[in-house]
C-alpha cells in the first residue's frame, strides 16, 4: 500500500493525460481535472469500493471515456490485487 501511496504523491496532472492518451482515452479539461483530483484524494477508498466510485465516474465523463477508463481500471485491479491489500 506504500508504494501505491508514494505513486500518487508524485502523480502529476500531466502524468494522467499521458497514461490516457497512451490507452486511447482522450479526456476534456474537466475530464482531466476531476480523474486527477479524484485519484490524488480519494484513491484509498477508491480501491476499497470502487463500485461507488465508477458510478461517480460514470456521472461525470463521457460514455466512451468512462467505459476505456473503468476497462483499464478493472484490468489493473485484477493484475496487481496482490499487491493492493
Amino acid at each position: 500500500m506504500k508504494l501505491i501511496e508514494n505513486y500518487i504523491n508524485l502523480l502529476t496532472k500531466e502524468n494522467v493525460e499521458k497514461f490516457a492518451i497512451k490507452n486511447d482515452i482522450f479526456l476534456s479539461d474537466t475530464e482531466l481535472d476531476y480523474i486527477f483530483n479524484l485519484v490524488k484524494t480519494k484513491w484509498k477508498d477508491i480501491l476499497k469500493d470502487d463500485e461507488y466510485y465508477l458510478k461517480e465516474i460514470e456521472n461525470n465523463l463521457s460514455y466512451n471515456n468512462f467505459i476505456k477508463i473503468k476497462d483499464l481500471f478493472l484490468y489493473y485491479k485484477n493484475r496487481y490485487k496482490g499487491y493492493l491489500f
